[in-house]
Parts: C-alpha cells; sequence; structure tokens
C-alpha cells in the first residue's frame, strides 16, 4: 500500500539560521541606511554612485558640513552645489574662491601650519596636484565613477578633472576686424606688429591656465617669441577674470592669453567678445580632489562622489568650460557658435616639469615680457 508523502517542515530554527545566511550574503554596500530621512538620497547614490556604502551617507550627515576650495569659475561651483543641497540636504556647505596662485598660497601655508580647513582642493595645475599627492597632502580616494576619465585625465585615487582649461586668443569685435582677426588663428598671430599698443596678457604668477601658455610658448617658440609679444607693448593684468572683463569693456583690443573661464560668463550677458583655439591647443586639467586631513572627511568623499556623477559633472561642465570626462558630450551654448572650434591636437607636456619650471618661466616672462612692456619709449 502506498503512502502520501508528508510535508516537509523546515524547523523554525533552521529557517531563521538560511535567512540570516541570505542576508549576510548581500553585498554591504547595498544596504539602505537605518534612517529613512536618507531614502531620496540613497536611492540617487545606488544609481549615480555604484557600490557607495550607505554608511558613508550616514557618516556624512553625521559630520553635517563640507569646505570647498575653488577656483574662479563661480557659476559653475555654484550650480554643482544648489543640486548636491537637493540631493544631500544634510550637508551643508562652505566656500573660499581665489585665482590658482592664490588659492595654493593658501592652502599650502594652512598645510605647513597644522590648520586643516579645506576639505575639498581644486587646482588648474594639475603637476601642483601630482606632487602634492606624492607628499601625502591629498587624500587616496577612488571615485566610483573612475573608469569615465582617462590616464590623462586623473591621477587615478587622488584627483580627476573637472574639465579641460581651455587658452584661446581673444578679442572686442568692436575694436577689431573680420579682416585682422584672421591674424589670431594661430599662435605667431600674436607677434605682428598690427597689436602694437591694443593688446593684453595675463601675468603667469596667476597660476594654472594662466601660467601653462608661458611654459609651453617657452618650450616650443624658445625666447624670441616672448620678446615679439614683449616688443608690442601689452598691457599686463594679474588674473584672468579681470582681464575679460577688460576685453569685454573695450580697454583692450585683444588678449593674448585669454582663459575661457572669464570669457564665457561674458559672451553669455552678450558681450562684444570672441576667441580662437589654435592648434596645436594649449589646456590644462582642472583637477579636484580630498584634502588629506580634511576636517569632514565624510562629507569630502561624498561630495567627491557627486561631483563626478553624471549628473553632477554634467551640470558643472555645461558653464565650467570643455568636458575632462569620456563619455560627456559638451554642453555649453557655446559649443553651438558656428565660429567656435575645439582644438582636435595639444601640446603635449610634462606635467611635473610644468609645475617645476615654474620660477624659470616667470623670470624668463618678467625679463623679456613684463619689463619690455613696461619700458619707456617705443
Amino acid at each position: 500500500m502506498l503512502c502520501s508523502p508528508k510535508p516537509m517542515r523546515w524547523p523554525m530554527r533552521r529557517l531563521f539560521v538560511l535567512l540570516g545566511a541570505i542576508l549576510l550574503a548581500a553585498p554591504s554596500w547595498a544596504q539602505a541606511p537605518a534612517d529613512p530621512k536618507l531614502a531620496a538620497s540613497w536611492a540617487f547614490m545606488q544609481a549615480q554612485m555604484p557600490g557607495v556604502p550607505a554608511s558613508l551617507l550616514e557618516a556624512a550627515c553625521k559630520e553635517g558640513s563640507v569646505m570647498i576650495y575653488h577656483g574662479t569659475w563661480i557659476d559653475a561651483q555654484e550650480a554643482q552645489m544648489a543640486k548636491f543641497r537637493e540631493r544631500f540636504p544634510c550637508v551643508t556647505m562652505e566656500t573660499f574662491s581665489a585665482d590658482t596662485g592664490q588659492r595654493q598660497e593658501r592652502w599650502m601655508a594652512e598645510v605647513r601650519a597644522g590648520r586643516n580647513i579645506a576639505d575639498i582642493v581644486q587646482d588648474s595645475d594639475p603637476g601642483f596636484l601630482d606632487r602634492e599627492s606624492g607628499t601625502g597632502d591629498l587624500m587616496q580616494y577612488q571615485i566610483s565613477n573612475d573608469a569615465k576619465f582617462d590616464a590623462t585625465a586623473k591621477k587615478q585615487g587622488y584627483w580627476y578633472a573637472l574639465r579641460v582649461a581651455l587658452v584661446g586668443i581673444a578679442w572686442n569685435t568692436d575694436l577689431v576686424s573680420d579682416e585682422e582677426a584672421k591674424k589670431l588663428t594661430n599662435w605667431q598671430g600674436i607677434t605682428d606688429p598690427i597689436w602694437k599698443g591694443r593688446g593684453a596678457v595675463v601675468d603667469p604668477s596667476a597660476g594654472g591656465v594662466a601660467y601653462l601658455p608661458w611654459y609651453v610658448w617657452t618650450k616650443n617658440y624658445g625666447p624670441d617669441f616672448l620678446s615679439k609679444i614683449g616688443a608690442l607693448k601689452p598691457r599686463v593684468i594679474a588674473a584672468v577674470v579681470p582681464a575679460a572683463a577688460s576685453l569685454a569693456s573695450g580697454d583692450i583690443a585683444v588678449l593674448f592669453n585669454a582663459s575661457e573661464t572669464g570669457l564665457l560668463p561674458l559672451l553669455d550677458k552678450g558681450a562684444p567678445i570672441r576667441w580662437s583655439l589654435p592648434e596645436p591647443g594649449i589646456g590644462p586639467m582642472t583637477g579636484q580632489a580630498i584634502a588629506a586631513r580634511a576636517p569632514h572627511p565624510n562629507a569630502a568623499r561624498l561630495y567627491q562622489e557627486y561631483a563626478f556623477t553624471t549628473e553632477g559633472y554634467g551640470i558643472w561642465q555645461k558653464l565650467g568650460g570643455a568636458p575632462a570626462r569620456s563619455d560627456v558630450k559638451d554642453q555649453r551654448d557655446v559649443a553651438k557658435e558656428s565660429w567656435y572650434k575645439t582644438p582636435a591636437n595639444f601640446f603635449p607636456y610634462d606635467r611635473a616639469d610644468a609645475s617645476a619650471s615654474v620660477q624659470s618661466v616667470t623670470d624668463t616672462y618678467t625679463k623679456l615680457v613684463k619689463n619690455a612692456a613696461a619700458a619707456k619709449g617705443p
């Protein structure tokens, strides 16, 4: 006689053990934060920061603040921070903004004095960031979107590029004719005698994007190129933003080493300016890193993660500069202009050598350009 099998019954203890094993098998980064108020922030992190654990969000919220040392790309920075506040309302932000040289000087003085104020630091001198990572002043932290940046746009686990800071030749369209502007499509065009008394340069002491053209020109064209610039008696302006303002107002007709940082906000407001980006191009990466002794290390990690998500990076790039992230198309309005063309090729340069050569390049510039421009006589 056949008997129907009895249904299997799992002892409650065995069931609990199985459920516990399933929970333990789930990756720690996939476990949601305990506070339900963080649900929206956590959902965003899962979508755009793959693998970043909820514990980072909880720790960042506990710290509650992050200090960002950034450059003069104010509109881009404020737009990104506004969206960060919306995504992570538990973290407030403070900022310090200055040109590259001033920003480096302040941060390094604080580091030497043991006054740890900055959490996030930005710089348009990637050689400086490389060096500081080697001295232990930058935190080692690899972002979840690391693979989106090629080797030229990062030092893996230390800094990542917010943009390519393009350098060009800019002119005021009310003061420079179309025929004259044709001379400004290549770097040698800025040495034409037609610009004598009409042009200006940004002093390399401003650092970063203001410094690199002088390094590249010195290395590739030699001192004679700088002497020709000096002979034009250009006005010397201390930083990229006031230089662009002088151009837009008509105080100068041509700016020989113009940064898009200063130009773009003025163009958006209708200023009568145009610029070329001659080939080979000149464009240092503007990198962002976490200070090694950041007072709010977890909030800094969270902001670093957000800055390089598809959303955070896209917001910054639209206002801040040409994209360095490999999968991001240039979203800036200027990229749609018929006259605007980015370089296909760039001057190759050694980041460490460029950073180490600041004093020698500045000395050569001072002798051949700044002093010549200030000298009396023709």
